[in-house]
């Protein structure tokens, strides 16, 4: 039997024919936009260095502009406890911020700052020169970026704390957090270390105390009998402190910004804030930190209420990197979008009532002295870009690449700039290969961590059983190897490039920290578990069950 073709075919056709003709003009359209050779194409970066790959070339978008509030001070936090750049990376550093709209650097020595005299045993090995801090200074004028020093006065004293010599300037004996704020020495310490950097710093017109996570205070026997002879409070002792900081730093240099760190006053009731015995000194502008995504929740209005009848101006402080774990090695580009977006609706809702100074974004490269590095610097300036357009009022939509900070950085693939999901951005600023080698450790990482949940190492490389009997199927032991033979391969050749990469920016202590905090341990974990694989396939005989002996 024939059948003839119907009305519904005819249009099936139809449909195909227009599609078809449809995707070839978008095709068309794309690949003239992509070819064109002058206003489409990106200019190459100030900062390209001569001997990379061409850039590719990216279509440039204008941003979508959104309302935002007026954030006049946008600091750059850099934190020299750990991984310090050599200081000829300043100069490129400091172009790029002043580029993105930064107006200076918070910069956190501790150790790395060269104390003289009767400190000079409390600098690092490979602290920074005087000379150094004179560069890094002319480096930030050449920029016109203000340099705001940050000294630890209170907690974070660890650098100091922990040597032998500093031990009895401990509020907890047992650990070196904290400094006593009424041992007889203590104020005499800090104002050393004040009229050191201050006299290193001499055009900068703001400080920062520090002042936060001062986790033991009111313990030590003298502050015990400080606090009952003047009848105070364990908040009282820390305002008295804080206030006697102030005053040292106004003898050292008058009318000098004083910033610190808001987390133990935000524990105080207002009542607590406006003691009588202890009213905060009126040069004092706290920094209000937060680095979570919902920064606009967690802060409740009732904080700034109180702030607002307190303190003639206060700080918002965000982050660009090294807030989402103590041992992270890429940033989390979302977060830290989301969290400065936050900020600014939180700026926003209360500007009215308080006055905002500023935003320090805090880059945090190591949790406290003792901990491991995180993210390093440069791997983290894309997100820093982003994070400095946006709270300069340029809101790229978040559905796109951001063009713009490809076109900076020198980047060949935008989307990468979003998220190692979505590959690498191949950018060739400077730092460019150390965050292709971030990103590439940390794949190979994921791909560890995937086959270690894989079902046939979980089934068959168990070590309460398969390991100890030697008793596994030969056929899964193969397959696993296969892959560990594959990520040991990339991660030898991956361990010259990081070598590479990391010695071009920082010293040789620093290349060794990192390679052995991130890198060792799991070329050591690879080989492991490939030690582990050829023991089980070298058995080709195996017993009956039940295995209840020890050794087969």
């Amino acid at each position: 039997m024939v059948y003839k073709r119907g009305p519904y075919k005819k249009h099936s056709n139809l449909k195909l024919y227009c599609f078809l003709l449809v995707a070839a003009v978008l095709i068309c359209t794309v690949y003239f936009i992509w070819k064109q050779p002058a206003d489409n194409v990106i200019e190459k970066s100030a900062l390209e260095r001569g001997s990379f790959m061409p850039q590719e070339f990216i279509p440039k978008t204008e941003p979508n502009n959104k309302p935002h509030p007026i954030v006049r001070e946008k600091i750059v936090h850099l934190d020299l406890k750990g991984a310090p750049p050599k200081v000829f990376y300043y100069d490129h550093f400091f172009n790029l911020i002043s580029k993105l709209g930064a107006t200076g650097v918070l910069v956190e020595y501790e150790d790395m700052f060269p104390y003289q005299d009767e400190l000079t045993n409390i600098s690092a090995l490979n602290a920074y020169s005087l000379s150094e801090i004179q560069t890094i200074n002319d480096l930030a004028a050449k920029y016109s970026l203000k340099i705001i020093p940050l000294i630890q006065t209170f907690g974070h004293m660890e650098f100091i704390l922990k040597l032998a010599d500093y031990k009895k300037f401990r509020e907890e004996p047992s650990t070196p957090q904290t400094i006593c704020p009424t041992f007889s020495e203590t104020l005499h310490l800090i104002e050393t270390m004040v009229k050191q950097i201050i006299m290193a710093h001499p055009k900068s017109e703001t400080v920062h105390i520090g002042a936060d996570e001062v986790y033991y205070l009111g313990n030590c026997n003298r502050c015990k009998d400080f606090m009952r002879e003047k009848n105070f409070s364990k908040n009282e002792l820390y305002l008295e402190h804080v206030n006697s900081v102030a005053k040292i730093i106004n003898k050292v240099k008058p009318d000098m910004r004083i910033l610190m760190w808001d987390d133990e006053l935000r524990t105080f009731s207002s009542t607590d804030l406006r003691s009588p015995h202890t009213v905060l000194n009126k040069q004092l502008e706290p920094v209000v930190w937060k680095y979570s995504r919902e920064v606009y929740d967690e802060l409740g209005p009732g904080l700034w209420v109180d702030y607002a009848g307190i303190f003639d101006k206060v700080w918002a402080a965000s982050a660009f990197k090294g807030a989402t774990g103590s041992s992270e090695i890429v940033s989390q580009v979302t977060h830290y979008l989301q969290n400065n977006r936050g900020w600014l609706s939180l700026i926003k809702e209360h500007e009215h009532r308080v006055h905002f100074a500023g935003i320090i974004i805090t880059g945090w490269q190591r949790y406290d002295h003792f901990s491991v590095l995180c993210e390093l610097l440069p791997v983290g300036v894309p997100t820093l870009a982003m994070v400095l357009r946006l709270v300069s009022g340029i809101d790229d939509s978040p559905m796109t690449p951001p063009l713009e900070v490809a076109r900076l950085l020198n980047c060949s693939q935008p989307y990468g700039l979003i998220g190692s999901a979505f590959g690498s951005p191949r950018c060739s600023y400077l730092g460019g290969n150390l965050l292709e080698s971030a990103l590439a450790l940390n794949q190979l990482k994921q791909e560890l961590t995937s086959l270690k949940e894989d079902s046939r190492v979980k089934g068959w490389m168990n070590s309460g059983y398969n390991v100890k009997y030697q008793f596994s199927n030969v056929r899964h032991m193969e397959a696993i190897k296969a892959v560990l033979m594959r990520l040991q391969a990339e991660l030898n050749d991956l361990q010259v490039e990081i070598g590479t990469s990391l010695s071009e920016i920082y010293d040789e202590h620093t290349v060794k920290e990192w390679q052995s905090t991130h890198v060792q341990p799991f070329a050591k974990e690879v080989e492991t578990l490939l030690a582990t694989c050829d023991k089980l396939l070298a058995k080709d005989t195996w017993p009956r069950r039940p295995l209840d002996r020890d050794e087969l």
